[in-house]
């Protein structure tokens, strides 16, 4: 045992000398002190406005050179940092930077606004740099459209005699999106009255960063922004910029430019007056001009013209108020090519047709000024207004009896019509559901209409009759903008007669389009009606071909026919229309017994 523990002893004094020679002849290497950025955990970034207080990012560093207490953070759009901008400091390892902090540094650095945008950041501390990392971020918009022009000094007056040219044009940039942007932004014009802070504000599209405007089409934003007519007043413009996107829409605004502007009436007179030597019944003053009145957008009405000149005016006695030959081609009329300028003096109009009577017509809407023969009887823009609805017992909403209500004065359509308590509207032409006018059409063009009648407010906007159901005599006046209802009044056997057959021009031998010839008086049928070298038949019931009255019914009862007319003998008796095709009044007076045509 003795033995074991020197030999033990010996060898570890052995182990320790051979141990020691052996650590002379390795080299140890010790790693340099470093300064480096870490990369980070993203490279994408999306910079959300909706949130401009939380972390866009956070850079981190591993410091063992510096002393730890001030780093800088630079950011650069090239990796090389030509010119790097200084974007923060810290006296940690790391630095963050929020959403809106970090957007308005992009958009200095010269980034465009939702376009990816590489940028490299490093962190330096004295002398001392760290390795680059970088981001790909797409930033949001932080500034405003800007409005070019015009400018608070602007003002214009609107002109009706010069509708289509230029009035306005409004300009504006973008600064956050550059030329290349692929970003797309929806640019809407806003207008409306000063200092109303946009409410009830006119909008209107464009297409780009420019919006022009005609007299014309300008005069009806400002009427519509609220403006009054012939009154110079302050209208505010700005811009409105949406960008739609799928965490809910960015909208931004300018600010407001005000501009001064007047506008032009567009209101229509109630009659439209004739004076001069060519309207040979009123001459060149007031004791007798001609009065056109208005229906709907038309003035019309016969006139008796011989080769001279006249003059419209809106207003009786008030010679400021004519509108001449030059006003009506400026503004865009196409005028019967009857009537010329007088070149007198004041461009009046001139008459160089054949003297007689005519039927004038100053269409407001399609723009036309036209000549034709005079109308006989009542003159109407139609020959009767269609009424169909639930609310008309003996209608409904089908066209299969829809029920006439037949001009029967100038701008007056009347006739007794059986009403319950739901909804009907008025239609121009018999079966076509696009010419129906509802109760806020006429209200909004200023008719007062009958208390029994309501907005039924039905998706459609028909009229309710709320009355005691019964049969009534109602009357739509367009002349005086009135829609009335008053006791039934039985002035002939039937509301009206009804044609039928070849020989009326639209209608044949069918119920689809049959011709009604409403009762205007006291037993008096009348109405206009196109003829053409064909049979047709009086019928007393819309669909009834049992109520038929052939030529030799109404001979036989001591009519005296009009000599335009004979017995067809085509085996049922019709009438046989012989004269010259053409649209004529018929009128069959069951009082004197006779059938007439003018």
């Amino acid at each position: 045992m003795k033995f074991n523990k020197i030999s033990a002893l010996i060898l570890s004094l052995f182990l320790v000398f051979v141990a020691c020679e052996t650590e002379e002849s390795i080299d140890i290497t010790i790693p340099d002190a470093s300064f480096k950025l870490l990369e980070p955990a993203i490279s994408n970034i999306n910079l959300n406005y909706n949130l401009p207080n939380n972390e866009a990012f956070t850079i981190v560093w591993n410091d063992q050179l510096n002393s730890g207490d001030s780093y800088m953070v630079e950011l650069s759009p090239d990796s090389f940092f030509e010119n790097p901008t200084v974007i923060g400091s810290s006296t940690t390892d790391r630095f963050t930077m929020t959403v809106a902090e970090f957007n308005n540094t992009l958009l200095g650095a010269g980034a465009d606004a939702f376009e990816p945008f590489t940028v490299f950041m490093r962190v330096t501390s004295g002398s001392n740099i760290t390795n680059s990392v970088s981001f790909s971020v797409s930033s949001y918009s932080e500034a405003i459209p800007v409005i070019l022009s015009p400018d608070n000094t602007f003002g214009v007056v609107l002109l009706e005699t010069t509708p289509n040219d230029e009035a306005i044009t409004v300009t504006w940039e973008d600064p956050d999106f550059g030329e290349n942007s692929t970003v797309s932004v929806n640019y809407e014009v806003q207008i409306a009255q000063a200092g109303t802070d946009f409410a009830g504000a006119v909008t209107e599209g464009t297409d780009g960063m420019t919006f022009t405007s005609t007299h014309e089409a300008f005069n009806e934003i400002v009427l519509n922004a609220g403006l009054t007519a012939e009154e110079a007043a302050s209208l505010d413009i700005r811009i409105k910029a949406t960008i739609e996107m799928d965490g809910g829409n960015m909208e931004r605004f300018s600010d407001a430019v005000t501009i001064t502007v007047t506008p032009y009436s567009v209101e229509l007179a109630p009659i439209l007056y004739v004076v001069g030597a060519g309207a040979v019944d009123a001459g060149w003053d007031w004791a007798t001009p001609v009065e056109l009145p208005l229906q709907g957008t038309k003035y019309s009405g016969n006139i008796n013209l011989i080769n001279d000149a006249f003059r419209f005016f809106t207003v009786a006695a008030d010679w400021g108020t004519g509108l001449n030959y030059p006003y009506y081609e400026a503004v865009g009329y196409t005028i019967d090519s009857n009537l010329v300028n007088a070149l007198d003096g004041d461009s009046n109009f001139q008459f160089t047709g054949t003297p007689g009577e005519y039927f004038i017509e100053v269409d407001t809407a399609a723009k036309t000024i036209t000549l034709g023969p005079p109308v006989v009887g009542p003159n109407c823009n139609f020959d009767q207004l269609w009424l169909v609805g639930a609310g008309i017992a003996d209608a409904g909403w089908a066209w299969d009896t829809p029920v006439a209500l037949p001009c029967t004065g100038n701008g007056t359509y009347s006739g007794n019509v059986a009403l319950i308590n739901d909804s009907f509207r008025f239609f121009n032409v018999n079966g076509d559901w696009g010419t129906g006018t509802n109760y806020p059409t006429y209200e909004g063009a200023g008719y007062t209409i009958d208390s029994n009648f309501s907005n039924a407010m039905d998706g459609d906007s028909n009229f309710s009759f709320d009355g005691t159901p019964g049969t009534y005599f109602l009357t739509v006046d367009d002349i005086n903008k009135t829609i009335t209802l008053g006791p039934e009044q039985l002035q002939c056997e039937y509301e009206q007669l009804w044609l039928v057959g070849a020989g009326i021009v639209g209608t044949g031998w069918d119920w689809t389009t049959p011709t009604a010839l409403a009762c205007t008086g006291a037993g008096i049928y009348s109405g206009e009606v196109e003829f053409t070298n064909d049979a047709f038949r009086f019928f007393n019931v819309n669909g009834d071909w049992g109520t038929g009255i052939n030529y030799p019914t109404y001979e036989g009862e001591g009519y005296t026919i009009d000599s335009n007319f004979s017995n067809a003998m085509d085996g049922d008796s019709n009438f046989s229309f012989d004269g010259t095709p053409g649209t004529y009044t018929l009128t069959v007076d069951t009082v004197n017994l006779t059938i007439t045509l003018n």
